[in-house]
């Protein structure tokens, strides 16, 4: 059942359920689904709508920024039922964790596969060597030659499956109760926890979350009861929430030990080479992705696989880097047939496929001719169609130092539901900027060494300490929450429940410890899906 506070009229009592949801984004929309369709008694509280709103997105244009500019604070949140589903490109790798990780791979590894079901984007190997065995291939004479270097590959999910709101929302709607426009104004502790004004006692009592407390659009407060409750609001927003819960415990929920907020981190982004002449034709040949189809009834769309070059452990050792991969970037001109038929298919995930249609009417006959043969070869050579002018790039990822120096905090103005704004400080270290470097160098030695010329080599990423131009975040905001066994330096433990508070928990990248390489919204899923199996457990008991 839906519910939208901006036009139905408030509750005028507590809301109760046995488990709240803040946030359905992709973390909330996976774990309430389960919860749901497993008898739970869930609601969820959603601050945006069924569309995205100028109004809602906005807000996130009041955040301040220090430091580095952190332009997925601004760019990469959404406030709308589905979260950045809207809006992501939906591919997804297996995320390794580091030493700060209570959860290891092989715990994670059942709840990773089902929620590659869940993405439907097959089952094929995220390890290059598994992956190249699994469709019957030689591995490439590129990636075998690399030395110090790990390929894997990663997922694309098709454009029609990545707005998860069209499939698992759907699902949830009518399993669960959904209140949209439910913006969160506070996390309410009482109902056996402290009192306003009292100290968390150290001695092994808890607090308890009492109340989850929403303003409408109009102004009326409600309050949602429930023996579970989740934040699953994104990185940004759920440190915001739970600083700014601060009617009982003065420095926020969960921030006794001042852990909230801090060790935010991201990964590192930008263009490092282009690929030219022989090299680009080589590297075309032998990486261009792949794309298999899930049977020969599959009208939603292949799932693309990309290979990956990730730095191996010993030479991270041996040349001090952190986590850090590199991927092909294919970069089709502006106006395009292909660009038009992309255009066209991220309006169709976004739910503006009307208006792209308006906007590229007269490319759309043109564009249909290169739609079709990106169909048959994806069809026929289970490969990725590339147009002659289509530019392939190297595209570097790295994680950030851990822990990092960034912090997210409250700043001194307010938006329009009267919560302090957030005040994010993103910091880039030199060491990070030499891990660019030095694996820069190291690529650039390995390709001379399998006689890949023509590769052109972006300003600044070899020379010196040159500024490096794109270099930016990759919107993969994480940390700020980040899990571990002692409450005096992080928020969660690894049953992702906040310290000191026994019915509150986080679906959310914001407990990662460390960003590793990788792509964080699989390991994101996969923990919302473990969550959701320990919540139920818990009721059950």
């Amino acid at each position: 059942m839906e519910i939208d506070l901006a036009t139905a009229q408030a509750p005028g009592e507590a809301v109760r359920a046995q488990v709240c949801v803040v946030g359905a984004g992709i973390a909330g929309l996976v774990l309430a689904r389960r919860l749901a369709l497993g008898g739970v008694d869930v609601v969820v509280l959603e601050a945006g709508g069924r569309g995205l709103e100028t109004s809602g997105q906005g807000m996130f244009g009041s955040v301040e920024l220090q430091g580095q500019p952190n332009v997925g604070t601004v760019e990469g949140r959404f406030r709308v039922f589905g979260g950045s589903s809207l809006r992501w490109g939906g591919q997804v790798l297996s995320m390794g964790g580091g030493t700060a990780w209570l959860v290891c791979c092989e715990d994670l590894a059942p709840y990773v596969a089902e929620a590659e079901g869940l993405l439907g984007v097959g089952k094929l190997p995220f390890e290059a060597a598994g992956f190249f065995a699994a469709i019957g291939e030689a591995m490439p004479q590129l990636l075998t030659g690399l030395q110090e270097v790990d390929a894997t590959v990663s997922k694309w999910m098709a454009f029609p499956r990545r707005n998860l709101a069209a499939s698992l929302g759907k699902e949830l709607a009518g399993s669960a109760r959904v209140y949209l426009h439910a913006q969160v104004v506070e996390l309410q502790l009482g109902a056996g926890g402290r009192g306003a004004g009292e100290v968390a006692d150290r001695g092994g009592n808890q607090d308890r979350v009492g109340a989850v407390v929403v303003k409408t659009p109009a102004g009326a407060l409600v309050r949602f009861e429930a023996e579970e409750v989740v934040v699953a609001a994104g990185t940004v927003e759920t440190a915001r929430l739970l600083l700014a819960s601060r009617s009982v415990a003065k420095e926020g929920v969960g921030n006794d030990e001042g852990q909230v907020g801090r060790n935010f981190h991201d990964h590192l982004t930008l263009p490092v080479a282009t690929f030219r002449g022989e090299a680009r034709a080589r590297v075309a040949g032998e990486l261009r992705p792949w794309v298999f189809f899930s049977g020969a009834g599959d009208v939603r769309g292949g799932t693309l696989h990309s290979v990956k070059l990730e730095a191996s452990a010993a030479l991270r050792e041996r040349l001090d880097l952190n986590p850090i991969l590199a991927h092909l970037a294919i970069a089709e001109p502006e106006g395009s047939g292909i660009a038009v038929v992309r255009e066209m298919l991220t309006s169709v995930q976004r739910g503006e496929a009307c208006r792209a249609l308006a906007t590229h009417a007269v490319k759309i006959p043109g564009a249909m001719l290169e739609g079709a043969r990106m169909m048959l070869e994806a069809k026929l050579k289970n490969r990725r169609f590339l147009s002659k002018r289509a530019e392939l790039r190297l595209q570097f990822n790295v994680a950030q130092d851990a822990p990092s120096s960034s912090r997210i905090s409250l700043g001194s103005s307010v938006d329009r539901f009267g919560v302090p704004q957030a005040v994010v400080d993103w910091r880039v270290t030199g060491h990070e900027l030499g891990s660019i470097r030095r694996y820069a160098a190291h690529l650039q030695e390995q390709f001379q060494r399998v006689g890949l010329t023509g590769v052109q080599w972006a300003k600044g990423v070899l020379e010196g300490d040159e500024p490096m131009e794109g270099l930016e975040d990759a919107r993969h905001a994480m940390g700020g929450a980040c899990m571990g066994t002692d409450p005096r330096n992080s928020v969660v433990d690894g049953e992702m429940r906040v310290h000191g508070v026994e019915n509150l928990s986080l679906a959310s990248a914001a407990t990662f410890p460390d960003g590793s390489a990788q792509l964080p919204t699989l390991t994101m899923m996969a923990l919302a899906l473990r969550l959701a199996e320990r919540i139920r457990a818990r009721l059950a008991s």
